[in-house]
């Protein structure tokens, strides 16, 4: 017996130290190191990232310090395509207010959450957070989600920290045998009920990714004919073709569900931080900024600002941005869609 507990010691430390190869405490959801750059080149732009301290586009994180604003979102706020100092948050810190940026390309409203909260156990505090939720995908992906244990979740503090400690508990293990436990549960339920959903589990960890300084590289995994789709066409106007109202929300994936889910999220935010004034940017869909529009579209908005909690501020941009305000072929903003939201969102921070 006590050799047969020492092999099975043995192993567990083996595996806890195998998943270190793939697992790692990060910020991101696409882990990178820290004060990294990269560059970014479509048929847009050739644009440059500098990450800080904690692998984010911004300024280095201080948790001695009391910003002014925090900006949870993805592509849109993070500033794809836009160089350095042009961004969103660069105007702002440009105005002398302190700005973290939290956002990442290719994540949505449930990512937003977990990054509050990851960053708040660090000692993140802060008067404003303002939300981009993006019409155009924020809303792939969670109608067939049970989201309630990754909202009800408890960062510990420190949470980042993996060390000697966190090795001889064997953290990545309990993770990884939750995670696959919580699949588990969901497919025997799945089976027996007909139905199939997902329980979101809290990334404690994240998967290692081989760094690029090439961004295209690095997301696509150097898949060649992605990085030839992501670069992009000139002969390609994104939000241009024809669709009719049926294909357009069944592309956008909004359902009642989705807007149920999304709303639960956003209206978890000013609970988890009760100093800070919550805003969402609602930004609209391509589409949307070209001129086509769709009455269930429009009617989704509605209920979706009626489904907010009162302690969010909702600031809309339907109708205010231009399609001189994003990259043609890119379909993200530009510099001047930059400087406009930038000046929007600041007439509502306190």
């Amino acid at each position: 017996m006590l050799l047969l507990v020492v092999s099975l010691l043995l192993c567990a430390y083996l595996a806890e130290f195998l998943l270190g190869f793939q697992h790692v405490k990060s910020v991101p959801r696409y882990p990178l190191p820290p004060h990294a750059s990269q560059k970014h080149t479509t048929v847009d732009y050739d644009a440059k990232y500098r990450y800080n301290n904690y692998s984010l586009r911004s300024a280095d994180f201080r948790p001695t310090v009391l910003y002014d604003a925090v900006l949870l979102g993805d592509s849109f706020f993070f500033g794809q395509g836009v160089d350095e100092g042009k961004t969103l948050g660069d105007l702002w810190q440009k105005k002398g207010w302190q700005v973290l940026n939290i956002s990442e390309i290719a994540t949505n409203p449930i990512d937003y959450l977990h990054k509050l909260g990851v960053m708040q156990a660090q000692g993140l505090r802060s008067r404003n957070i303002v939300v981009g939720l993006y019409m155009g995908n924020d809303f792939h992906g969670i109608d067939d989600k049970n989201i309630g244990k990754a909202l009800s979740y408890r960062y510990k503090p420190d949470f980042l920290t993996y060390d000697g400690g966190s090795f001889l508990k064997m953290d990545r293990v309990r993770y990884q045998l939750a995670r696959k436990g919580q699949q588990l549960a969901d497919w025997v339920r799945n089976r027996i009920s007909g139905q199939r959903r997902e329980t979101i589990v809290v990334h404690e960890f994240e998967r290692r990714r081989r760094f690029d300084a090439d961004w295209l590289r690095f997301f696509t995994g150097n898949r060649s004919k992605l990085v030839e789709d992501m670069t992009g066409s000139r002969d390609k106007l994104l939000g241009k073709e024809d669709i009719s109202e049926e294909k357009y929300l069944q592309k956008l994936r909004l359902s009642e569900q989705a807007l149920k889910n999304i709303a639960e999220i956003l209206n978890v935010i000013p609970a988890r931080a009760p100093a800070a004034r919550v805003y969402v940017v609602l930004i609209p869909e391509l589409h949307h900024v070209w001129g086509f529009r769709s009455p269930r579209y429009d009617q989704y908005i509605q209920q979706l600002k009626k489904m907010l909690a009162p302690s969010v501020g909702v600031i809309d941009l339907h109708g205010r941005t231009t399609p001189e305000m994003y990259f043609l072929h890119d379909g993200h903003w530009n510099e001047q869609g930059h400087r406009f939201v930038a000046e929007i969102i600041a007439g509502h921070l306190h």
